[in-house]
């Protein structure tokens, strides 16, 4: 059981995302700076996700996120297409999504000390860019290779997330399945796994709005590189620009009208 005050918070937090009129993605971003708050997190990232349970391998979709320097949310992308060994939770989340509930874990439940902080992939992209502990709620979406992935983070040197802090962001979490189903690309999910690793790390970032300047230099790439794979990207999705690549993903093709 959780502290009748935080009853309250957690309360006061759902009425407030119901009550918005904004649109999806600000309606994300309101409920996880209250998920915050109550969580003591330093960061949060919040994507649509395509698991391919055979190989084990995460593929985003589109992503949101805030708290998160450049740097620490690269590494976030980079180690789940192109970091070997892959980063160690990715296999305990791939298996506890495989069964189609929701679920709420913090990072020792998942990983032990011993193998975080000896995994290379762990010490390249998380700790040697300021990302320790971290709690991922994951929700299981239409299809079941498809989930709507959340993730709270501290810095290094901050103290891990508590039993109550998975416990209230999993209640949060469970009170918005509308708010996990919206703004989900459609078919998308068939056509982002043909893309190469790079492709699709680049998509992530194209997706998000960057400029390919901003993209070469935070995958420390040659401009000339980052035009090639936005230009593949474009292609594949039959789109002649970052603004339709966009849409395409954030307003489907129209069907739902």
């Amino acid at each position: 059981m959780i502290p009748a005050e935080d009853a309250v918070s957690i309360a006061k937090l759902l009425g407030e995302i119901a009550g918005s009129d904004a649109d999806v993605p600000s309606r994300k971003r309101l409920l996880m700076e209250g998920l915050v708050s109550l969580t003591d997190a330093d960061g949060w990232l919040w994507s649509v996700t395509y698991s391919d349970h055979d190989k084990g391998q995460p593929m985003s979709l589109g992503v949101i996120h805030d708290g998160l320097t450049d740097e620490q949310f690269s590494g976030w992308v980079e180690a789940s297409q192109v970091a070997r060994p892959a980063p160690p939770e990715d296999g305990p989340i791939t298996v506890a999504l495989a069964e189609g509930e929701h679920f709420t874990r913090t990072r020792d439940q998942l990983v032990s000390d011993d193998e975080w902080y000896s995994h290379p992939t762990v010490k390249k992209y998380r700790l040697d860019r300021g990302i320790d502990d971290f709690l991922y709620s994951i929700f299981p979406l239409e299809g079941g290779q498809m989930c709507s992935a959340i993730g709270l983070y501290k810095n290094v040197g901050r103290e891990r997330f508590t039993a109550r802090s998975r416990r209230i962001a999993h209640i949060v979490l469970s009170n918005v399945p509308w708010l996990h189903f919206a703004d989900v690309p459609k078919n998308e999910s068939v056509s982002v796994p043909q893309l190469t690793p790079a492709q699709r790390i680049v998509l992530v970032y194209l997706l998000e709005g960057r400029r390919r300047s901003e993209i070469a230099k935070l995958l420390k790439i040659a401009d000339t590189t980052a035009k090639d794979h936005t230009r593949a990207v474009l292609r594949h999705f039959d789109v002649p620009d970052q603004l339709a690549l966009v849409c395409k993903f954030r307003a489907g093709n129209g069907a739902d009208l």
